[in-house]
């Protein structure tokens, strides 16, 4: 049941962001704002290949989202949550600034996707205890912060964080994200 509601509220605020649209240059393709020792690795090269962030790089998507993770950690869960047999829970902390001229909506179910190393999406989960997801209004020059649960093998250790500012451009900004 939970699942469904999380899914109808991703649709509606799905619709609603495309309705808010303000005609700001959209792409799903980040760049680094601030530099790296590796920023290298992280130029446009002027092909279409997708780059990859670290934890902690603040990236650009677009005319409209700065985007940052901050960290990620795992969680066995606590008195009301629990991950299954074999799994645990990965908690990654992210932080988005509404960089447009208008309000803005962004959605932890529709805007993120987890994936394994062999490119399985893994399931949101919910933790009671977890600090609230990143989903609502954003005013324009302001930042939403929050964090995403998922529900995660034990046994994998590397994983990609997919950001999409909108659903109907290509490209997606991608975060490698180890623990």
């Amino acid at each position: 049941m939970k699942r469904v509601l999380s899914l109808v509220i991703g649709v509606g605020l799905l619709i609603m962001a495309l309705l808010a649209c303000d005609g700001s240059t959209s792409s799903n393709t980040g760049t680094a704002v601030t530099p790296s020792s590796s920023s290298t690795t992280n130029k446009p090269t002027g092909t279409t290949t997708t780059q990859h962030f670290k934890v902690g790089q603040a990236v650009k998507v677009g005319d409209i989202w700065q985007v940052t993770v901050l960290g990620a950690k795992t969680s066995d869960g606590d008195e009301f949550s629990h991950p299954k047999t074999g799994n645990t829970y990965l908690l990654i902390d992210v932080a988005l600034k509404n960089l447009s001229n208008s309000e803005q909506t962004v959605s932890s179910a529709v805007n993120f996707t987890l994936r394994d190393s062999s490119g399985q999406e893994m399931d949101f989960a919910f933790v009671s205890s977890a600090p609230k997801t990143p989903d609502g209004k954003v005013e324009a020059g302001e930042q939403i912060r929050g964090t995403l649960t998922y529900e995660v093998p034990r046994s994998e250790h590397h994983y990609t964080l997919a950001f999409v500012s909108d659903l109907l451009e290509s490209g997606q900004t991608i975060w490698d994200i180890s623990i």
